[in-house]
């Protein structure tokens, strides 16, 4: 169920990216309600809404929204039930009918149901119509008198930004899902976005690994290496060694060099770090090492030849690996 519900959301926010379809964002609303992941529930509801979607198209996607959410459609809060088995057309053309063969008051509850169905709606220009209505043919009415236009829109949008950050139950691994199923869409925005969430939910979650190779997609190498810098050594060597890779592909061998030596202070046997370094096998036993020992005895009498700050603290960590027999 929730594989169907994740690949459902990949496949309409594709759709939407390439049509703008707000049939598409209620594929997506109601999709992410299902899963609880309310805080992309919420964003979606007010792209929804800014695009010029009507409220009463939420009200029919709405089974797993929050609790107050829907009372809210419902116009429980302070407001009467309204019969859902009828929509404001109906109340208002049943108003009409009831009007003209002359039954006033019944023709009043029909306007007064229509009024507040498209007030919760969010449809004003109906809701001002019915209104102007109902206070031509019952002038000095009481009720009547005191009702008022909402904005409606702006109401929902301030009731669903209470649940951006509102935990989900199994939050890490439907990000995960949702993470992986975007990046294979390529949707990298979005699988960025759930990977992330994920590491500030649990730091030293696998899906880092995800994330570096994401960023490197990106071409955002500054920030993979970044990234990388919290993964387990294993792991860190194998992305630092990718990243060298890719630095020096772009001419920064500076940067790819910096990597190497990383990776070389990690584990000096790591690929070929060695040799890309040019720093010479030195064996554990034999002529070499006697050789190496001899050449660090005279240059400490001599003084060592001048070099950059980082070549010679580079050579110094060396010269600390000689093994003396």
């Amino acid at each position: 169920m929730k594989e169907k519900t994740v690949n459902s959301i990949v496949k309409a926010v594709k759709n939407y990216k390439e049509t703008q379809s707000k049939g598409e964002l209620l594929v997506i609303i109601k999709e992410y309600s299902k899963l609880g992941l309310y805080e992309e529930m919420a964003r979606y509801i007010g792209e929804f809404l800014k695009e010029g979607g009507d409220i009463s198209a939420l009200i029919v996607i709405a089974d797993n929204f929050p609790l107050e959410i829907r009372d809210f459609f419902k116009g429980t809060e302070g407001e009467e039930k309204i019969d859902e088995e009828f929509d404001a057309d109906s109340f208002l053309e049943m108003g009409e009918l009831l009007w003209e063969i002359g039954s006033p008051e019944e023709a009043r509850d029909n306007y007064i149901k229509a009024f507040k169905y498209y007030n919760i709606q969010g449809k004003s220009d109906s809701a001002e119509e019915v209104l102007s209505t109902l206070r031509e043919r019952y002038p000095g009415d009481p009720e009547i008198s005191d009702f008022k236009l909402k904005d409606i829109k702006s109401e929902l949008l301030s009731k669903i930004k209470v649940l951006e950050g509102m935990p989900s139950r199994d939050e890490i691994d439907l990000r995960y899902a949702l993470g992986k199923k975007m990046h294979e869409a390529d949707l990298l925005i979005e699988a960025e976005e759930n990977y992330r969430k994920i590491l500030e939910l649990k730091e030293n979650h696998k899906v880092r690994r995800y994330l570096v190779a994401l960023l490197k997609d990106k071409n955002d190498f500054e920030e993979a290496l970044d990234c990388a810098r919290g993964l387990e050594e294993a792991d860190r060597v194998e992305e630092y060694y990718s990243l060298a890779e890719s630095f020096k592909d772009r001419g920064d061998e500076g940067k790819a060099n910096y990597l190497y030596r990383e990776i070389y202070e990690i584990n000096p046997e790591y690929k070929d770090v060695r040799e890309l370094l040019g720093i010479p096998v030195r064996e554990e036993k034999g002529e070499r090492v006697k050789e190496g020992i001899s050449e660090f005895k005279e240059e400490a009498r001599v003084g060592p030849v001048s070099k950059s700050g980082v070549e010679k603290d580079f050579d110094e960590k060396e010269e600390k690996k000689i093994v003396f027999l």
